[in-house]
């Protein structure tokens, strides 16, 4: 009687050794492709967040969305995370104050996946441009009253809508432990030149020597981004510390003032003010 010969010990050895070599090649490029889809559904959603931003200004005698409120009854109404309802997926409890973190789950388009809206990471993983589309906001030119709205700018106000960041990647990089750690990571947001407390479109700021591709959240945003330039304390108060962050492989995805979504590398935060790579001001 004839009897079937089995695995030795040393074949079985030798073809785990190959199914390990074989995964750990492939599981890096499985993960990559992953980043790749996170990146692709993130600029999927900003892409939504720029057509219902065009469809509201086309309803509002071509004036772009309000930023911040000087009190929870008029965030809740009218600043651009609510305005822009009608025109969007639903996405969340909107009707839940705006720092009530039982409500922050679900945002659908409102949340990077490689940065969720959560309990831990704000209402939302995008900002607003506040200093060029809400009306210059904390530029200082512009004053809003207590109680009032920073309100949204014109749609004639802003120079080359095609070249300008309406809403990217952000959060809070200048605060906190989180902060201390950019901070001591990236010597260049000490330097002297790493902020430009002026009038936008004036002065000789930049290019700067920090480095945007290394800084890290330590929380998401409720409305908007800022820009380096802008503000001497950003580097250690967390409403200054808001800032595009470069989650996708070096870049942050960005929709612009005309509704076109694509990635913009870190790197292009360190322009000096007004030149041709500065995309998060309003210049000729």
């Amino acid at each position: 009687m004839r009897r079937n010969k089995g695995f030795t010990l040393i074949e079985l050895l030798v073809v785990i050794a190959i199914i390990a070599i074989l995964a750990a090649i492939l599981f890096p490029v499985f993960a990559q492709a992953r980043a790749r889809a996170r990146a692709i559904s993130c600029i999927s959603n900003l892409k939504q967040i720029g057509t219902a931003s065009m469809m509201y200004i086309q309803d509002y005698d071509e004036t772009y969305m309000n930023g911040w409120g000087g009190n929870a009854d008029i965030v809740t109404k009218s600043m651009w995370r609510y305005s822009l309802l009608p025109y969007i997926q639903k996405y969340g409890d909107v009707s839940a104050a705006s720092y009530d973190t039982s409500k922050y789950g679900g945002r659908g388009v409102l949340s990077c996946p490689d940065y969720p809206a959560g309990q831990n990471t704000g209402p939302s993983s995008y900002g607003y441009n506040d200093t060029e589309y809400a009306a210059g906001g904390w530029l200082g030119t512009d004053v809003v009253p207590s109680g009032g709205l920073i309100t949204g700018s014109p749609a004639a106000r802003i120079i080359k809508p095609a070249s300008l960041v309406m809403f990217c990647d952000s959060g809070e990089m200048g605060g906190g432990a989180v902060g201390a750690a950019n901070r001591a990571a990236d010597p260049g947001i000490d330097a002297a030149d790493a902020y430009c407390d002026v009038p936008r479109q004036t002065g000789n700021c930049g290019p700067y020597n920090f480095k945007p591709e290394a800084w890290k959240p330590s929380w998401g945003v409720d409305w908007n981004v800022s820009v380096p330039g802008n503000n001497a304390d950003w580097k250690t108060s967390n409403n200054s510390g808001r800032r595009p962050l470069s989650r996708h492989f070096g870049a942050f995805n960005a929709v612009f003032g005309d509704g076109h979504a694509k990635a913009v590398r870190g790197g292009v935060l360190t322009s000096k003010l007004g030149s041709e790579g500065d995309v998060m001001r309003n210049h000729d």
